[in-house]
């Protein structure tokens, strides 16, 4: 059955997503054309924080104020996790993490706007290998997004 996501319920939570977008999205400005799953120049990785964040559009970044990662980012970095690992202080993790998340960000605007033009700059074979995370991670926003899903919940006896 395939999953239904609320948009109402699809929300960034960007003090809880370790910077994946700072980190996972190609950000195409000619002042700066930060290639994907590369940090930002900009990011203090120690704190997960964008440290011109107040001055965004001043310095014509003005992407990154109105980027809507719809959760895939705190998804993608609460099942890592949970996993003990991150892409923070383990690199080898890194990348498999940044794929993760770029492709549970493209499942969800394919769902959310299917008429947008959206590349996935994931190679096949990697997306295969990756399912298993992807599919973690698109349930943990199932758990929160999709009407369908029945959270087991522990009640008090």
């Amino acid at each position: 059955m395939p999953r239904i996501f609320d948009k109402t319920k699809l929300k960034a939570d960007c003090a809880n997503c370790d910077a994946m977008c700072c980190v996972a999205v190609k950000l195409p400005y000619a002042h700066y054309p930060k290639p994907a799953r590369m940090p930002c120049r900009h990011l203090d990785q120690g704190e997960c924080r964008c440290t011109v964040f107040s001055e965004l559009e001043e310095r014509g970044y003005d992407i990154c104020r109105g980027f809507d990662c719809y959760g895939a980012g705190v998804a993608v970095a609460t099942l890592f996790r949970k996993l003990g690992k991150s892409w923070i202080n383990d690199p080898e993790t890194a990348t498999v993490q940044f794929h993760t998340f770029s492709i549970v960000y493209f499942t969800l605007v394919k769902f959310l706007y299917p008429n947008r033009a959206i590349e996935l700059d994931v190679p096949e074979k990697i997306i295969e290998d990756l399912k298993p995370f992807t599919e973690a991670a698109l349930e943990l926003l199932a758990e929160v997004a999709d009407p369908f899903v029945v959270v087991n919940e522990t009640k008090p006896l």
